[in-house]
């Protein structure tokens, strides 16, 4: 059976980056929200590298 790839809006994705900002678990933030810890170690790690800038990055991501 086919795996189906959930998608994400870049809304989504700052509120998850801030959200990780704030806290020093990341893996329990990414469980409470449903998503896979490498999934938010990801976003966390292309928003830091592009800064202030990281709406346009996380909507391709």
């Amino acid at each position: 059976m086919k795996r189906i790839r959930k998608t994400y809006d870049a809304a989504f994705k700052k509120q998850a980056v801030e959200l990780a900002k704030e806290r020093t678990n990341k893996s329990e933030l990414a469980r409470e929200l449903g998503i896979r810890a490498t999934l938010s170690y990801k976003w966390c790690k292309e928003a830091q590298e592009f800064g202030e800038d990281m709406s346009e990055v996380l909507s391709y991501l």
